[in-house]
């Protein structure tokens, strides 16, 4: 078949790409299925690997209730007979419990890509398994300061393979159009991990010895063996063992990832196309480092996915989250506890909506919708502050508003953001970009959490929900970013966001650029095969 034969543009369907022979002009173009039954054991991979940031979810959701539970505060907090319950906390022991997490995940983070991309995803995914069993256990077995904060270090160095393994993992065995899902599993995972730590608190909570704060601490051991078990009989992802020029091992792990709707000729055009586009980026980079996300033709996409990776930072989830129960306890509420309970059930119903829309809206509108209302919501979180202070209506306007705004992040800016980021590297340089991006992310969330305190405690600046006016604008930031420098990836294959790249397509018009590489790839494939049956 002569390339003018070729279809300029390609139609999805379910059986490869089309040719002109008679033998497959039956079939339509596309490597995908649409059908979530031809999909199951993508979806399965996908609900399992994301069980990792459920460790994210639930320490976050822990870590809130444990600087108001009196068996913590007897062994990390300070007499004071004024305060409800005969116990404070101090604010040094505040900033560094939640710091150190996130100044753990900046380090990790920043190794994990360069780490995985030497030894696997999978590999990486098992380091992360062993930094959370001996996290768990040297906080749940000391009583010391020194001991207390090591084992918050070694969770952040944990969450933060996890975070750039498991990612990696899904962006690179996942179907184009199951990766919107697989972020709506991914915010599902913290958002179910913070409800379940904040029900285990408010299960504990009364209970004054240390087991009101071991107990909830013991339920992170769980994941790390659920998910060791399912590594053993999961394949390394096809993209990483293509990038290392394993492109036999590359085509037998994608035939074991996808179900057996999808047919020989499929997973061999996609194999076709993932080699193309690392060959094609082996001869634009002069090799594979830190140093070359900062040269062109990667520079614009490094700035990018680092400035998706902020989002979460700047979109202030920390704040709501981690200081959420208590800040309200500050604003008078008299049931904190249940309030962040409410409050973890409102994040994971967010986290929960986005099939309605997943892949049928794009990826921009969203980001760009989210942050106007998270912008909103933390106008409205501080204003009644600002204008009545402490008291029950004004307690009961900030709650509201936390909930929407958590609603909302949980199913537009949290799992989009990160998404995007992860999309827009190139293959081989994927592992280092989104490390680093994540890296960047995490200091700035270390900032953040340690900063936090001097602005809301009244021992400090005494701010409380007025903090919310910094918030309002760097969710500002977000829509001005989303629109002028995020472009359009919505069911597009990352080796086609490759060449979108490579073109130097205007953001604007990467949803209808005809990505001619990618095709060629393909209907070569179709083409042999043709004649292999001839």
């Amino acid at each position: 078949m002569d390339d003018k034969d070729t279809p300029a543009h390609l139609e999805h369907g379910d059986h490869g790409t089309e040719s002109i022979s008679d033998e497959i002009s039956s079939s339509n173009l596309n490597i995908t299925h649409n059908s979530w039954l031809d999909n199951k054991k993508g979806i399965a991979i996908c609900l399992v690997i994301n069980m990792a940031f459920f460790e994210y979810g639930l320490d976050l959701g822990m870590v809130n209730g444990f600087q108001a539970m009196p068996g913590f505060l007897r062994d990390f907090g300070y007499q004071d007979s004024h305060l409800p319950g005969g116990y404070g906390i101090s604010t040094t022991v505040q900033q560094l419990m939640s710091s150190l997490v996130s100044a753990g995940m900046f380090v990790s983070t920043f190794l994990a890509g360069r780490v995985t991309d030497a030894i696997g995803r999978k590999k990486g995914l098992w380091i992360a398994n062993f930094l959370m069993a001996l996290s768990v256990t040297i906080q749940i077995s000391v009583v010391s300061l020194g001991g207390l904060y090591s084992g918050r270090l070694l969770l952040g160095f944990s969450n933060g393979f996890y975070t750039v393994c498991a990612q990696l993992y899904m962006q690179e065995t996942t179907p184009s159009n199951l990766r919107s899902l697989s972020y709506t599993f991914y915010q599902f995972w913290i958002g179910f991990g913070s409800l379940i730590g904040t029900l285990v608190n408010n299960s504990t909570q009364v209970r004054l010895d240390r087991s009101s704060y071991r107990v909830p601490l013991g339920v992170l051991y769980i994941i790390p063996m659920l998910l060791s078990v399912a590594l053993l009989f999961l394949p390394e992802t096809p993209r990483y063992l293509a990038a290392k020029g394993r492109y036999e091992d590359s085509h037998f792990a994608l035939r074991r990832l996808r179900d057996a709707a999808f047919t020989d000729l499929q997973v061999k055009e996609e194999a076709a196309e993932i080699r193309n586009a690392i060959e094609t980026d082996k001869e634009l980079s002069a090799g594979v480092g830190y140093g070359e996300m900062f040269r062109p033709p990667h520079l614009k996409r490094t700035l990018t996915s680092l400035g998706l990776g902020l989002y979460s930072a700047a979109n202030g989830v920390p704040f709501v989250i981690q200081f959420g129960i208590y800040f309200f306890t500050l604003s008078g509420d008299s049931h904190p506890f249940r309030s962040g309970v409410i409050l973890s059930c409102v994040g994971l119903a967010g986290a929960m909506i986005t099939p309605l829309f997943t892949g049928r809206v794009g990826k921009r509108p969203l980001l760009m919708l989210g942050g106007l209302v998270q912008s909103l919501c933390m106008l409205g979180f501080a204003l009644p502050y600002t204008i009545r202070g402490i008291d029950p209506t004004s307690g009961r306007v900030i709650i509201a508003m936390a909930c929407i705004y958590l609603f909302t992040a949980s199913a537009t800016t949290s799992p989009f953001s990160w998404q995007v980021a992860g999309e827009i590297p190139s293959q081989r340089l994927r592992g280092h970009t989104f490390g680093f991006a994540s890296s960047v992310t995490f200091l700035m969330g270390w900032c953040i959490t340690f900063t936090i305190p001097y602005f809301i405690n009244p021992t400090a600046l005494n701010w409380g929900a007025q903090y919310g006016y910094i918030w309002f604008g760097t969710n500002l930031l977000i829509i001005v970013f989303t629109f002028f420098v995020v472009p359009e990836t919505n069911k597009r294959t990352l080796e086609e966001i490759d060449e979108c790249y490579n073109q130097k397509v205007p953001i604007r018009k990467f949803p209808n650029f005809e990505c001619q590489a990618a095709l060629d790839s393909r209907m070569k494939v179709v083409r042999d095969t043709k004649l292999e049956r001839e």
